[in-house]
Order: structure tokens, then C-alpha cells, then sequence
């Protein structure tokens, strides 16, 4: 896993298929990764495919450590031999520290109230981990180019969030596991995928 941006005291294990975005290294270095796998792909992405691609990424790179991001991760897939005419697109898996104002039983109910008031579209549930308690929220946003690797700009794109709200014990403070993508026909992935994550939390205090 790369160097974080905030310390937490938790652990997670992260699929290999995922290519981090390391916060020690500059947007560019990032950048620079990037493309080095895009054009090793078969069928290699055409050059506004990758132009979109490095694009999206900086705005990531730079809105993520704005926001305290402790990991952020990319799989990126697309057209293949056995499927040529697929479309390019990508699952990002963020994790990120939030403030709570209360550190105790309450705090998830009270967070799933508020989520619910908050994003009245959104689906918000309760679900018990290992770890105790945590909040899901789970929704759909339209969001403009740069921020997926499609190369069709006469519409938004819509974009499916999930995220896992967990506690951090002794701390005013939650991890946020989230994954998203824009192409929702793998949204079922992307569950199994964060679940996968959230089984893996190990508190470090």
C-alpha cells in the first residue's frame, strides 16, 4: 500500500488488481504510471482515450489529498480480443478519514439519520462487521468530463457510490471505504470487491 496522507490506526488488504496512487510521489510521477499502463494494454486505448484517462486522474490525484485520503487505488479495464467493441472504464477504491462528533454507540445511528436527511436519494442502511457497526450509503450522481475514461462528452456521466462509514474506536474519527465506478453492469463487483476490503480491517491500537 502507498504512503497515506493521514494516519489511521487500522490496517486493510487491497486486491492486487488495483493500481495504487502513490501520495509520495507527484501528480506527475502518477500521471507518468498511468500511461505506462495504459499503452501497454491490448487493445492499446486511442490517444483521446488516454488524454481522457490522464485527465481524470490528476483531478482525482489532487481532490483526494485535499480530502485526507489515507489509500486510493484504480483497476482500470476495457475492450479485449474476446470483446473488442467494450468501452473503456475504471472502479476507483478510495479510503478516507472523517471527523464524528461522538465516539461511542451512538455514533453510527446518528450518522445514518443524518446521511438520510442529507442525501434523501441516497440508500442508507446500518450493517454489522467484525468490526462493529458501520453505515452504508450507496448512490447515483451525474458528473461532468474529465472524470471517467469514456471518450462520448455530449452528456454527463452517471457515477454509482458506495460507501462504508466505520468507526474508529477510541477516536473522533471514521474511515470512509468507498468504490465507484461509471460502468454500473459491474456494480455487483465493486460490492464483492469492498466487502472483500471491509473483512479485512484490522484496528492497530
Amino acid at each position: 500500500m502507498p504512503t497515506a496522507t493521514v494516519d489511521l490506526p487500522l490496517s486493510f488488504d487491497v486486491p492486487e488488481v488495483f493500481r495504487d496512487i502513490d501520495f509520495a510521489l507527484s501528480a506527475k510521477d502518477n500521471t507518468d504510471k498511468l500511461v505506462d499502463e495504459l499503452i501497454s494494454l491490448d487493445p492499446r486505448p486511442t490517444d483521446e482515450q488516454i488524454a481522457h484517462a490522464v485527465l481524470a486522474q490528476q483531478s482525482m490525484y489532487e481532490m483526494l489529498s485535499a480530502a485526507g485520503a489515507v489509500y486510493a487505488g484504480i483497476l482500470l479495464y476495457g475492450p479485449t480480443k474476446e470483446n473488442p467493441k467494450a468501452k473503456f472504464s475504471s472502479i476507483m477504491l478510495t479510503v478516507t478519514a472523517r471527523p464524528s462528533e461522538l465516539s461511542n454507540e451512538n455514533t453510527v445511528g446518528r450518522l445514518a439519520r443524518t446521511m438520510g436527511a442529507i442525501y434523501p436519494e441516497a440508500e442508507v442502511g446500518v450493517v454489522h462487521m467484525t468490526t462493529g457497526p458501520a453505515v452504508l450509503l450507496t448512490e447515483e450522481t451525474k458528473v461532468p468530463k474529465p472524470v471517467n475514461l469514456l471518450t462520448d462528452d455530449t452528456k454527463a456521466t452517471t457515477v454509482r457510490q458506495l460507501h462504508v462509514f466505520v468507526p474508529i474506536p477510541g477516536r473522533l474519527a471514521m474511515a470512509d471505504f468507498s468504490i465507484a465506478t461509471e460502468n454500473t453492469a459491474e456494480w455487483d463487483t465493486c460490492i464483492d470487491i469492498v466487502g472483500q476490503v471491509c473483512k479485512s480491517i484490522r484496528f492497530t491500537d
